[in-house]
């Protein structure tokens, strides 16, 4: 969740270096980057790439590419899904990088004729590194000349991996479906400077709650399921940050719109074409906050996922009635 401007002004000048996690505006192109409570949830494999350029008129803009294969997998009649995925973001003139490379998996609970439970847990590492000799410091102002002077800054190390582990849940029937998931429940460390800190814990990174809810309202029952409305809610908090987006889906198959409010930040605006085993979407952020649209140029982002064959082998009768957006 990214709430301000100034990492990119004060990044040279801090001696914690730190950044929250990187967001997408289509949401449900990423499901599982969302949460790992969505893995092999679909009738059979899938492969979910994603770019964003965050704010693209600010030098050091956000970069973030997303990638995750998923797929369902049986024991018996037990549903399960395995999955791979990646994120890698880029931020800052001293390129700030982030990588995470997770392996998810989920439970998927057949409760009756029409609803289900999905439960998941993804595992692997989160990798940041710094360009330091792309940082600016205070001791290297010259007055007239800028920054042309040695730093003295030293003890600074440009690469560390940790552990990162994440939870999730996902409850659907036939119109409506509730989520959340919880990320980071391992707290790794964020620091680049290599001192001893009074309060360590201050340069963790904090855990990131989400939840989410929406409904699928058919407009033709007669077509049920290739035209719908999609009203949509989502929060998140991740110490001290919060976010609230309000926004629907027009479903008019193949072609999908939709329309977001992220409280305080930006107005969002996306179109997706479904066509057999191609998914295809780009979204719009309007920047509404205090740093405005004219400076920010506001965000891009798109998106591709491929449905692979289907997998006969279900075994859970609801999945037809799987309500949750595409984009």
């Amino acid at each position: 969740m990214r709430k301000s401007y100034w990492l990119f002004l004060g990044l040279g000048a801090c001696r914690l270096l730190w950044a929250q996690d990187p967001q997408f505006s289509q949401f449900y192109a990423n499901q599982v980057v969302l949460s790992p409570a969505f893995t092999g949830i679909m009738d059979g494999p899938r492969l979910a790439l994603a770019y964003r350029m965050q704010w693209t008129a600010i030098p050091g803009y956000y970069r973030t590419f997303a990638a995750a294969y998923d797929q369902p997998i049986f024991f018996g009649r037990v549903r399960n899904g395995l999955g791979l995925s990646f994120i890698a973001d880029q931020a800052g003139e001293g390129n700030l990088t982030k990588l995470n490379v997770l392996l998810n998996y989920a439970l998927h609970i057949e409760l009756s004729k029409n609803s289900a439970l999905s439960l998941g847990l993804s595992g692997g590492i989160m990798q940041a590194s710094i360009d330091f000799y792309r940082l600016r410091f205070p001791d290297q102002i010259d007055p007239n000349a800028g920054f042309v002077l040695p730093t003295q800054e030293r003890n600074f190390f440009e690469n560390r991996i940790h552990e990162d582990v994440n939870a999730g849940a996902l409850w659907y029937n036939k119109y409506v479906y509730v989520g959340t998931s919880v990320m980071h429940i391992t707290q790794p460390q964020q620091r680049f400077y290599n001192v001893s800190l009074s309060n360590p814990a201050a340069a963790r990174l904090p855990i990131r709650a989400t939840f989410f809810a929406g409904a699928q309202i058919p407009i033709d029952r007669n077509r049920e399921g290739k035209q719908s409305i999609g009203p949509a809610v989502m929060y998140r908090i991740q110490q001290p940050f919060q976010q609230l987006d309000l926004g629907f889906y027009v479903n008019l198959d193949p072609i999908v719109l939709g329309a977001w409010y992220r409280n305080q930040d930006a107005i969002i605006g996306l179109v997706g074409i479904q066509k057999g085993m191609v998914q295809v979407g780009y979204s719009y952020d309007y920047t509404i906050s205090s740093l405005t649209n004219r400076i920010s140029a506001g965000s891009h982002e798109v998106s591709l996922v491929l449905l692979f064959d289907k997998e006969r082998r279900t075994g859970m009768r609801h999945r037809r009635n799987y309500p949750c957006p595409r984009f």
